[in-house]
């Protein structure tokens, strides 16, 4: 059977970011939802059903970075799929400041919403600042600057994010998610901190956590060969996913 692997890239970041990952799986099907008409935060998981419509959801791995995790969790938490990949990724994104080690103040989402229509480029640079270590740096040189900059959203589709991140909350979801599971988790992550992700490693039945030491918030494009050999495991050489942890 031929495996599907649906892709969803976090806030802001191009469809390519995952090139150099699909790269190393020739032999699946790659397919990506469409954000281009996003108009409001609840339109985000609209795409992404629509992207799965007519697709075997029994045989499709889902691949969510950031925020494209949690729409990822809310899909398996709705459909039968094969496994579940996160990374960077965590159940809620805005804390209230006794859990501010696994996520974000409301203040800054909002801050940075407002300050969107009137510095795009400087809202963008920060946000990829904080999302890079140096040692990221290095080894993503030379990467296409697009694929971090935002610039094939549209203005309008980047607010109707923000708004999304601001809303939603998995947690409820976590213990009904009873497919294959990996949590793949920079450690010095500063937008979606590891205490995130080890809770999500915890929360959900049998899943099973990756750390990549010294990384940040852009694992798929400074680690793409880690993720990619990660991903391998998860599906066998048939095309089957493991039933197996991963690690």
């Amino acid at each position: 059977m031929e495996r599907t692997i649906l892709w969803l890239p976090g806030w802001g970041m191009s469809e390519q970011c995952w090139s150099a990952i699909r790269a190393r799986l020739p032999l699946c099907r790659h397919i990506a939802p469409n954000y281009s008409r996003v108009e409001g935060p609840d339109h985000f998981y609209e795409a992404v059903e629509k992207a799965v419509s007519g697709v075997d959801v029994r045989s499709l791995l889902v691949v969510g970075w950031s925020m494209g995790g949690m729409l990822a969790m809310r899909l398996t938490s709705a459909y039968p799929v094969a496994g579940l990949v996160l990374i960077g990724s965590t159940a809620r994104f805005v804390r209230a400041r006794a859990e501010r080690e696994k996520g974000w103040s409301e203040a800054l989402l909002l801050r940075m919403k407002h300050l969107l229509p009137l510095d795009r480029k400087r809202v963008m640079t920060d946000f990829v600042e904080r999302m890079l270590t140096e040692k990221d740096r290095e080894l993503a040189a030379g990467l296409p600057i697009h694929i971090l900059s935002g610039s094939d959203w549209s203005l309008q589709a980047l607010v109707a994010g923000l708004g999304y991140l601001c809303a939603e909350d998995c947690r409820p979801l976590l213990s009904s998610l009873a497919c294959p599971t990996l949590v793949i988790h920079g450690t010095e992550d500063v937008i979606c901190p590891l205490a995130a992700g080890e809770e999500l490693a915890a929360l959900i039945p049998g899943a099973s956590l990756l750390p990549i030491v010294g990384c940040g918030h852009a694992p798929p494009v400074s680690y793409p060969d880690v993720i990619g050999e990660a991903i391998k495991r998860m599906v066998g050489m048939d095309g089957e996913l493991s039933r197996q942890q991963p690690f």
